[in-house]
């Protein structure tokens, strides 16, 4: 009778504690529901806009492979974003409401994931194990630093690949456990579950949940071990080795990929690699002690590692993981759980924060790292002071994750806090700039975009972007031209921004609005370009896609053809190929039928256009090469 009355006690606590966890958690996000779409929630989302309304195979079809948001298309998670509309523009509410949801659930298994692990560690679990082990995980939940990860709504696709790694971890050491008790049968089957969930779905939500074939060995090394009685199972080894093997070859690809570099990033692989010992460095700070700062989602302005002493803190960070990883190491019999959670951290930030010629920063790739790494304050959870202290420290990271998020709940708040926070970073400056340019306030987006230019090194994102507010004022002046010509020293190769601020400008120059910059300007602005960065393939073809743009609304028809023509001579561009033809036939229908069949080979030869496996089994080649054909049919007829 006493026995069942302490474990309804138990069950009670827990409950009320779960609880507690959970309300902390949704009451304390709340505030950014009212908060606006930021930075690449615009570009991954208005695929909506194919959905017209309606669910159909062919809308479907159409919005998955829109997209090349990775190698896999992040299918699962462009499907999740129709949950909350099915068109585009949209309102953020409901898309930031599913994140919370998401990112609570995340919790609830990651405090299953924490419970088996101390069972499987202490054997027997009371009440105070359970507690601490609840605390433990909410640690996770309520932490402040994860706040972009959430309310960043195309972040729900790290969200969703940190749910699939986690259950599938959960599953791993289920199946674990079987095997443990004699079930080979059951475990394996398990297991290879847990293989097919964290993996296998996780990388259709987004790719870095490969790496969860480098966590399981973790696990396997922290929670289980055989002395020269027990039989080796080499089964289980295989498994394990067999797919971390895989992963880590294909990371190590990236080492000769040497041009990925040159083409896309103004670091080199030996820089990435430095800056990354600042990158983890941080992330490990600002969780660890929460509200020591506030990064956000602009971290363009996080400078690079030159060498080892260049800046002295990549030297530091390189000794303080090196004790770390040491320190743990050392201890792993004696605290296993330490050594689990900083192995967990370094490994999960494996695939994000290494060769992949990634930008050298950002927030949410903390995100599913930092799951487990206050795992080893289980060691002394039997300590009296442990739970009251932890109990404290929640409610601190509760209250400043509250603080957070009110920042976010306004578009000109989290604007302006984020140009504050991150002063070098150009995109910071650029979203402030469009800010106050929709609130009509053109003049101080100006004055912001200059003043900025004026303190740092720029790119011509940010030039364009000056140039064309400078112009739309009727205010441009040889500065601003003078700012634009020497805004090449920084490479910042978007396609899209080259092609769509250049467009904008040359109709600026057409209306008579720009009162220095001429359509000559623009031109030699594109031919500094071509000298300074002969880039990829894909940023010299928008070059020329741009300097179209100039001669178009220059009047100069001959020019816009053999801008056109040249463009689609660099690269195979199917798209391009379509739009392209099909302005020449605005010119001359005799001209655009000669292009059509002069590109012809890209629809019936390989299509680079082809990024992502989505892309690939949806059959996106044969339907741009139906749409092709039928075009250049409609063109040359007659």
């Amino acid at each position: 009778m006493r026995l069942g009355k302490l474990k309804t006690e138990s069950t009670l606590v827990q409950i009320v504690l779960l609880a507690t966890i959970v309300s902390a958690s949704l009451l304390t996000l709340w505030p950014v529901l009212t908060g606006p779409f930021l930075f690449d929630d615009y570009s991954n989302l208005d695929a909506l806009r194919l959905m017209g309304g309606d669910v159909t195979i062919e809308g479907l079809r159409a919005y998955i492979t829109e997209k090349s948001a990775g190698p896999t298309g992040r299918p699962l998670s462009m499907i999740s974003f129709l949950i909350n509309d099915l068109y585009w523009p949209s309102s953020a509410h409901s898309f930031k409401y599913t994140n919370i949801l998401i990112h609570v659930l995340n919790g609830l298994v990651l405090i299953w994931l924490v419970l088996i692990i101390a069972k499987q560690q202490f054997v027997k679990m009371n009440l105070r194990l359970q507690v601490a082990a609840i605390l433990v995980a909410g640690f996770w939940i309520l932490n402040p630093y994860h706040i972009s990860s959430v309310a960043y709504v195309v972040q729900r696709m790290t969200l969703l690949s940190t749910l699939c790694v986690l259950a599938g971890l959960v599953l791993y050491l289920k199946g674990r456990i079987y095997l443990e008790e004699g079930q080979k049968k059951k475990g394996y089957t398990i297991i290879w579950a847990g293989y097919a969930v964290g993996a296998g779905v996780g990388v259709l939500f987004k790719e870095n949940a490969a790496v969860y074939v480098f966590l399981t060995p973790i696990f396997e090394i922290s929670l289980f071990s055989y002395n020269k009685k027990t039989k080796k199972p080499y089964f289980l080894i295989l498994t394990l080795a067999g797919p971390a093997l895989l992963l880590l070859l294909a990371l190590s690809s990236y080492l000769f990929s040497l041009d990925a570099y040159t083409w896309y990033r103004d670091f080199t692989l030996t820089e990435r690699l430095l800056s990354q010992s600042r990158a983890i460095g941080y992330y490990l700070w600002r969780y660890i002690i929460p509200g020591v700062g506030y990064a956000g989602i602009y971290t363009d302005g996080f400078d690079k590692s030159i060498n080892l002493f260049e800046p002295i803190s990549t030297f530091v960070w390189f000794l303080i993981h090196a004790l770390i990883l040491i320190g743990s190491l050392s201890l792993r019999r004696k605290l296993p759980l330490l050594f689990l959670g900083v192995c967990f951290f370094y490994a999960a930030h494996s695939i994000e924060s290494s060769v992949i010629p990634l930008e050298l920063f950002f927030e949410h790739r903390n995100y599913l790292p930092s799951a487990l790494l206050v795992l080893g304050f289980l060691h002394i959870h039997k300590n009296k002071q442990f739970i009251p202290i932890a109990l404290a420290v929640l409610a601190l990271c509760a209250s400043l994750q509250y603080l957070r998020a009110t920042f976010w709940s306004d578009e000109k708040k989290i604007a302006s806090i984020m140009v504050i926070e991150n002063p070098k970073s150009e995109r910071a400056t650029i979203s402030y700039a469009s800010y106050l340019e929709r609130e009509s306030k053109y003049a101080q987006a100006l004055q912001v975009l200059r003043l900025y230019m004026t303190n740092n090194n720029y790119g011509f994102d940010m030039a364009l972007n000056a140039t064309k507010i400078a112009c739309a004022l009727r205010k441009d002046t040889k500065d601003d031209v003078t700012l634009l010509m020497g805004s090449l020293e920084k490479y910042r190769g978007k396609a899209k921004a080259m092609t769509d601020q250049v467009k904008d400008i040359a109709r600026n120059i057409r209306d008579g609005r720009c009162q220095v910059l001429s359509f000559d300007d623009l031109r030699r602005f594109i031919d500094l370009y071509l000298e300074a960065y002969p880039r990829d393939k894909s940023a010299i073809q928008a070059s020329y896609i741009a300097r179209g743009y100039v001669e178009y609304f220059s009047g100069d028809e001959e020019a816009l053809k053999n801008s056109i023509l040249i463009a689609l001579k660099i690269r195979n561009n199917v798209s391009l190929a379509y739009s392209g033809c099909s302005q020449i036939g605005l010119i001359s229908r005799q001209d655009a039928c000669s292009c059509f069949k002069q590109n012809e080979h890209y629809v019936t030869g390989r299509a680079e256009d082809e990024r992502t496996l989505m892309q690939f089994f949806l059959g996106e080649r044969d339907k741009k090469r139906k749409n092709y054909l039928a075009r250049m049919d409609k063109v040359c007829a007659n």
